[in-house]
């Protein structure tokens, strides 16, 4: 029994690994005002000696050791062995990371702006982002790619990875692509490398007469204003009096972002959203401003595993405050501020400053003594049975506060515990059924793209029912027939989301999928019952 338990985790192993990975390099990012053109100008030049001993080691191995060693590399592994004693989320970024790292804190990345499809050895255009290079230069859903700058990429065995650098460059780089329409015509596009600017809030729709539902993926520089736009949108133009702030998968990013979307979320001035401490950093308290534009009654914050540092802070405040609802599971238990210093190679050090803290005075970090523990944590969740039951939530040694107005119990030093639990179904850690789903889009693209012919809005049900009888003839095994059985109204659920994702924007997408959403069923079952938040607490 043991041992089948270890291979159904196998699904979601390699998700946590790089979800912690993920979490490691964008989460908890202070982004001060304090200069930072290069760690070594805040270090005292007496204490650094003419040579640093580290410094002093590496020449001696560059220029005397048997054999020829890349100095580059060596000093890498250096910076992580030191980093390796310290913090589980204080980091070395690399000067090839570098880039890459900014860019998705800024909210953007470098290319063309199109999201693309590997399938049947050439790469397929899923869609070309709005008023990006490719759209501009008239690149369209379902075109086949079939060479860059004269150098043919379809059928040619390449990897995926390696095309993908060939679409990348430097700003202002000029492509010149080939493609096949869905038609089969053939026509070329120049196109010139940018930077493509990515929303960090995804959506905003309304699920109900009175009640709105905001998607914040991560906390970049300019997820405030996004938010604020949707939340000036909802209100003004659609009557919103609730709202839903969905923060699952959110692993945070810009702690002021959070901090100022909260402040809009409390009428009151001077409220204590969260304070920062640490041993060389002073007690830094964010309290609401009390100039909140726009009225928002009810509110419930939807959280996971997954969401961690600028998450866990709204949360926790929303939660100390007893400003609104937690729906979901257990978060992640990272609550740990850094700062970014750059170094002199082009890289950087992102060093841990400072702990944060909710308004109760709760710490929400994990404890990281045991670092192989540390990464290990789902790992637990699963055996433990947390993510099955609510009972099961790992509370045992935390300390326990009260919230600030209704004296509710909650528990600090492992993340946020919801105020009503949200199970995972077990089928999602199960292979076959992870193969079944996880085969589904591209199968959806594939089938639209063979009709040749624009499907219209009114047509996406009758075809999601037409495809899945033939996903269904196509995939069905002895071995999955059960899932096929059982899930069948899930899996044409899947089927018809990812049609809808082909064919319409992402309000239709959010229209469709958040009614059968039991994170978002839960919401609106609470904002319609008379039910308090004193009755939360577990009995």
């Amino acid at each position: 029994m043991e041992s089948k338990e270890k291979d159904t985790y196998k699904i979601w192993q390699p998700l946590a690994l790089s979800i912690m990975l993920a979490l490691g390099m964008l989460f908890g990012y202070k982004m001060n005002n304090q200069d930072q053109s290069s760690l070594i100008s805040f270090v005292d030049d007496e204490a650094l000696g003419a040579v640093g001993p580290v410094e002093e080691l590496i020449r001696f191995i560059e220029t005397r050791y048997v054999d020829s060693i890349d100095r580059e590399i060596l000093t890498d592994k250096a910076i992580e062995a030191v980093l390796a004693d310290l913090d589980p989320h204080s980091v070395y970024i690399t000067p090839d990371q570098i880039a890459r790292v900014n860019n998705e804190m800024e909210g953007r990345f470098r290319g063309i702006g199109v999201e693309i499809f590997y399938l049947d050895d050439t790469v397929n255009i899923i869609n070309a982002i709005p008023e990006g290079p490719a759209s501009r230069a008239g690149i369209k859903s379902f075109d086949k790619l079939i060479s860059i700058n004269d150098s043919i990429v379809a059928g040619q065995g390449l990897k995926f990875s390696d095309i993908r650098k060939m679409l990348r460059g430097d700003i202002g780089d000029e492509l010149e692509l080939k493609l096949i329409t869905s038609e089969n015509q053939e026509k070329i596009a120049n196109i010139l490398i940018d930077d493509i600017p990515v929303s960090s809030v995804k959506g905003g729709v309304m699920v109900d007469e009175e009640t709105g539902y905001i998607k914040v993926d991560r906390f970049g520089a300019n997820t405030y204003r996004e938010f604020m736009d949707y939340i000036q949108d909802l209100t003004e133009n659609h009557g919103m009096k609730n709202v839903i702030i969905d923060l699952r998968d959110n692993p945070g990013g810009y702690l002021p972002q959070a901090t100022n979307i909260l402040s809009q979320l409390f009428k009151n001035k001077g409220n204590l959203m969260v304070y920062t401490q640490g041993n060389s950093d002073k007690k830094q308290e964010y309290n609401s401003t009390g100039k909140s534009f726009f009225r928002v009654d009810k509110i419930s914050v939807l959280i996971d595993e997954n969401s961690a540092s600028g998450s866990e802070i709204m949360a926790g405040a929303i939660q100390d405050w007893d400003r609104g609802v937690i729906i979901g599971r257990r978060s992640f238990g990272k609550g740990l501020v850094q700062e970014q210093y750059d170094l002199n190679n082009g890289g950087a050090l992102r060093l841990t400053v400072a702990r944060y803290y909710t308004p109760s005075g709760r710490s929400i970090q994990r404890t990281y003594d045991d670092k192989e523990n540390y990464y290990s944590d789902y790992e637990e969740r699963y055996y433990s049975g947390e993510f099955f039951s609510e009972d099961s939530i790992a509370e045992g040694g935390s300390k326990l506060y009260e919230t600030m107005r209704l004296k509710r119990p909650v528990f600090g030093g492992g993340g946020i515990t919801p105020d009503i639990f949200i199970p995972i179904d077990s089928v999602r850690f199960e292979p076959i059924y992870g193969d079944i789903i996880n085969a589904i889009p591209q199968y959806v693209f594939k089938a639209l793209a063979e009709r040749k012919s624009e499907v219209t809005k009114s047509e996406i049900l009758p075809v999601s029912k037409e495809i899945y009888l033939d996903y269904l003839n196509e995939n069905k095994s002895a071995e999955n027939a059960t899932y096929f059985n059982v899930y069948s109204e899930d899996i044409r659920n899947k089927i018809t989301s990812s049609l809808i994702k082909n064919l319409e924007d992402e309000e239709a997408v959010f229209n469709f999928e958040l009614p059968l959403d039991e994170f978002v069923i839960r919401s609106l079952e609470y904002f319609n019952s008379s039910s308090k938040l004193t009755d939360l607490i577990k009995k």
